[in-house]
């Protein structure tokens, strides 16, 4: 009997069935991360535990923060973790509170992080059926895209990614929904995650324009009137970079000095390039080191499709992805690939490119970027990290 109701409910209720699909993907690929494990430790002649190699790098970083707060940097180690802002970390520390220490800090970045990308893949695919380019697959290809496309195992790990991508999908879920409240309380959780939150501010200037050249006159003059005589809306925009301006505020309290967590960059970042052009001339020619040319090229690519989606008329993610790109290649083209994927706006310009082509097309696509989420767990286990 409790088969039969709940076939039904698949049947008629759309979210359940959806939310049925996006289960299945998230285990099946969660599934496949843990095998891996033996896998790699086979190969390698290791016996280490899955948590011990998802969580490389900055995973470390936010174990050490939850467990004991913010500090100041040693001297023998100059990179200080207020480099890293709280909002993950202080879900974390609740978490860890509500488990009584029971359960490990690794495991409780990990349990997070799952919990918020698949909130992220379930609004996501509502997203675009909301946007209008859901195609014949039911939008679940950005599903797949989402938690087993390349580079989607730091939203596996104790990393921002995943939570910052949730409130991303969230963000442009509310916007485009016109609950701009909503929005812009979504962009201020995403500024408490990582700074270029922030920059959510323009895609939501963006979709109120668009919402009110729909019925009104386009001219921007009327459009800013338009926002003064409105206090919602106004409370809207200053909501946005809420969650930033709280961490400076700390800071300063803290360290005395509100920049803090712009200042440290010099720890991870000592080479200095001509900003964006510089930075990406010297990667894409190969004049740093071999790992970056390949980040540099995929950086190119990735603006590329943003382009592509600026023709679709995505302006505000379009927008989003190129100002979150562009910060990080002012000064460098590390860490650009995961920065990307943090965005969420990137799995939306390829699910359009993708959807829409034959089945063949894209099942070779899927396939290819499946090979490649292979190679880069396994060097993501390696502790190599060359392509990271």
């Amino acid at each position: 009997m409790s088969n039969i109701i709940l076939r039904k409910r698949y049947e008629d209720n759309a979210d359940f069935r959806l939310f049925v699909q996006i289960l299945l993907i998230f285990v099946l690929s969660r599934i496949f991360l843990a095998v891996m494990v033996p896998v790699y430790n086979g190969i390698v002649g290791t016996q280490h535990s899955f948590s011990f190699l998802m969580n490389e790098w900055d995973a470390k970083r936010y174990h050490f923060i939850i467990e004991n707060g913010y500090t100041f940097p040693l001297d023998t180690d100059p990179q200080a973790n207020w480099a890293f802002f709280p909002l993950y970390s202080l879900v974390c520390m609740v978490f860890r509170v509500l488990t009584m220490g029971f359960v490990d800090t690794y495991w409780i970045g990990m349990i997070v992080s799952n919990i918020c990308i698949f909130i992220a893949a379930f609004y996501g695919v509502k997203l675009i059926k909301i946007m209008g380019i859901i195609k014949g697959d039911e939008g679940i290809l950005l599903a797949v895209l989402m938690l087993a496309g390349p580079y989607t195992f730091y939203c596996s790990s104790a990393y921002t990614e995943a939570m910052f991508i949730m409130f991303i999908v969230l963000f442009f879920y509310f916007a485009k929904k016109r609950r701009f409240m909503a929005a812009g309380f979504m962009s201020a959780c995403a500024s408490g995650t990582r700074i270029v939150g922030c920059t959510l501010v323009f895609a939501l200037l963006i979709e109120m324009y668009i919402d009110f050249a729909r019925n009104n006159s386009r001219s921007l003059w009327a459009f800013i009137k338009h926002l003064l005589s409105l206090p919602q809306k106004i409370t809207a925009i200053f909501l946005c970079p809420f969650g930033t301006f709280a961490y400076m505020l700390f800071l300063w309290f803290f360290c005395g000095d509100v920049w803090a967590f712009k200042n440290v960059q010099i720890a991870w970042r000592e080479d200095t390039f001509f900003p964006v052009i510089g930075v990406l001339l010297k990667a894409c020619t190969g004049q740093i080191e071999p790992r970056y040319t390949y980040m540099g090229w995929i950086c190119i690519a990735v603006l590329v499709l943003y382009g592509y989606m600026i023709y679709r008329k995505f302006y505000s993610m379009a927008v989003f992805g190129i100002i979150a790109l562009l910060i990080p290649l002012t000064s460098h083209v590390m860490s650009t690939c995961r920065f990307i994927i943090g965005t969420f706006v990137v799995f939306v310009g390829l699910y359009d490119c993708l959807a829409g082509r034959r089945k063949w097309v894209r099942n070779l696509a899927v396939s290819v970027m499946a090979v490649w989420e292979v190679i880069l767990v396994f060097m993501w286990y390696n502790s190599d990290c060359w392509l990271m």
